[in-house]
């Protein structure tokens, strides 16, 4: 048998053919249908995952806004005229009746008594 293959030329036209029975096409073409159907429902599982983390996301910024527009409105009332008046009243604070400057040509601080 060695012989035999020693003997054997090898040929160089030789082109090697792959060859698919009738089933086995059938097969081939029901595997690469029911892969695309994967494919088809994974993708149009995430897309149904994607629009509802939007909307919850969506749903949280209409809920910060809110809360912003809260939050100023709290701090604008804090920093009223109104506000600050009667917070002085409520602290026995006193106005000042006179006030007194020192020069600004020294640079020494000065101890009045």
């Amino acid at each position: 048998m060695r012989d035999r293959a020693k003997r054997r030329k090898f040929n160089r036209s030789y082109k090697p053919t792959f060859k698919l029975s009738k089933l086995g096409l059938v097969i081939t073409s029901v595997v690469i249908v029911f892969a695309l159907g994967l494919l088809y429902l994974s993708q149009s599982n995430k897309m149904a995952t994607s629009g509802y983390d939007i909307s919850k996301l969506e749903a949280q910024r209409q809920e910060l806004k809110q809360q912003n527009e809260q939050l100023q409105i709290q701090a604008s009332r804090f920093q009223s005229i109104e506000q600050i008046d009667s917070g002085i009243k409520t602290n026995g604070m006193v106005p000042v009746k006179q006030i007194n400057y020192l020069p600004g040509s020294t640079s020494v601080a000065v101890n009045i008594k």
